[in-house]
């Protein structure tokens, strides 16, 4: 028998088992999984996880890296020639090792964003990547075909933007109901699936425009101009129009309870919501001034509190980080400040802290939330489990107390609203595709590069139907 890529000894795998496992990997797949008694052999590298828990590494649903502000290209890890490097680090050194990727956002070619996007990870990415399409417009409706034929999955509709807000964004757009409609048929004829953000763009373009007329001095105030019924709203209808069209629907950052609420009136077996931890850890009491702004926003204590006992209850199915790469010099004015928080780097061990030792959810669950529903939902069936077979995607955890500081996340981001944090677990080692790549603040293998995970669902574009022509034109 060939020598073992990896050996994880002495792991922790279950909560209620006191056993202790060996794991031993092969070209990046799990191929054994035994007692600690027994010997697996010798392998190229071994680690000791001493009686601590591996879990399956993080993958993150909903990240943005690489959709860059033009002004500060400039600035270390905020260009197109280092924001993955740069990003990947932070989110190893987080547990996370799946990013569900943004291609970046703009009214063109969603095509040529999502070449580019593939370009950038594929060179710079030490963890896996999975690129999420979007449609803004009927161009990008009429680009759904050869997009699945060139491996995305998964597109993204917009409710929110309109006029000043998304010039402002640098150039995104929404579709209107009609356009949904037929974006939905698009995405459900092609066998892939819909994420939605959900914010009704006629509330929130009217709240907003009294807030600013106000003065919107506060977190408080950025929070009633996208107040929860421009959620509520938009999630009943694009439920609605999702089931109509037997499309495959997530609702993302979800904020408050009223896509649940509608998802559970729906009763679309095909939904899913997708939540972010900071809708439960930051509120509008936060005191973080700017650097809070979000959209959907933070909301109050009272509703943060009650979204986490909609995640335990089994509410919400699965978290990404909403992750965005702006220096805090983006994040200086209420009404000019860039949307989007930093998060990649710590929506594992934060959302493990939160909900197994703060609030006793097993250690299962939690894993599920983090890595198990995603891999389901989004077709990975070898990651998201720590079994033979599976990929060798794995976190090795510490537990005590560490307090987070926003120089020490191996981000370009110069800030983090969760300093001070206190965190009682974090990730010792990081493993991607059976590859060491982070251990103990360092990262061991700086050439490694993960996987470009759409590059599994390429299709023979002579197989995909083209894009309704009557349908698409009938609306531009």
């Amino acid at each position: 028998m060939t020598e073992l890529q990896l050996i994880i000894k002495n792991a922790r795998l279950n909560t209620d088992d006191q056993e202790l496992y060996n794991i031993g990997v092969r070209d990046g797949v799990i191929v054994a999984l035994t007692g600690q008694a027994e010997d697996l052999g010798t392998a190229a590298e071994t680690l000791d996880a001493a009686g601590r828990w591996v879990i399956p590494g993080a993958i993150d649903t909903h990240s943005h890296i690489n959709q860059r502000a033009p002004e500060y290209n400039d600035l270390p890890g905020f260009g197109p020639d280092d924001n993955f490097a740069v990003e990947s680090k932070g989110a190893l050194a987080g547990g996370c090792t799946t990013a569900l990727n943004y291609a970046q956002f703009g009214l063109g070619s969603m095509l040529e964003a999502y070449r580019e996007g593939l370009r950038a990870a594929g060179q710079q990415s030490m963890m896996n990547v999975l690129f999420h399409g979007y449609v803004m417009n009927m161009e990008q409706v009429a680009e759904i075909p050869q997009a699945v034929a060139e491996g995305i999955t998964t597109f993204k509709l917009f409710m929110p933007y309109r006029g000043e807000e998304a010039a402002a964004l640098g150039g995104i757009g929404s579709l209107n109901h009609a356009q949904m409609r037929i974006a939905f048929r698009e995405i459900a004829r092609h066998g892939v699936q819909a994420l939605v953000h959900a914010e009704d763009g006629d509330i929130v373009d009217h709240c907003m425009q009294h807030e600013i007329s106000a003065g919107m001095t506060s977190l408080a105030s950025w929070e009633r101009s996208r107040p929860t019924e421009a959620e509520g709203d938009a999630a009943w209808t694009a439920l609605y129009l999702a089931e109509k069209a037997n499309c495959p629907v997530t609702i993302v950052h979800v904020s408050s309870l009223e896509a649940i609420r509608a998802r559970r009136a729906a009763g679309y077996s095909d939904a899913a919501l997708e939540s972010c931890v900071h809708y439960m850890l930051l509120t509008t009491s936060s005191g973080i001034g700017p650097e809070g702004k979000v959209a959907p926003p933070l909301r109050d204590p009272e509703l943060a509190a009650a979204i986490t006992d909609a995640v335990m209850n089994g509410e919400i199915d699965f978290f990404g980080s909403d992750h965005n790469v702006w220096p805090s010099a983006a994040k200086t004015d209420w009404v000019t400040a860039r949307p989007g928080l930093p998060g990649i780097a710590l929506m594992l061990p934060l959302l493990l802290t939160h909900l197994v030792y703060e609030h006793g959810m097993g250690m299962e669950r939690a894993i599920e939330l983090t890595s198990t529903n995603a891999a389901r939902r989004f077709n990975l069936p070898n990651k998201g489990h720590v079994s033979i077979g599976a990929d060798a995607d794995l976190v090795i955890l510490d537990e005590g107390e560490r307090v987070v500081r926003a120089n020490e996340l191996h981000s370009a981001v110069d800030y983090s609203p969760y300093d001070g944090y206190v965190l009682k677990t974090w990730p010792s080692a990081t493993v991607v595709g059976g590859t060491v790549v982070f251990r103990d603040g360092v990262f061991p293998n700086e050439d490694f590069r993960g996987e470009i995970i759409n590059d599994r669902f390429r299709r023979d574009a002579a197989g995909v139907q083209e894009a309704d022509a009557d349908l698409v034109e009938s609306i531009s």
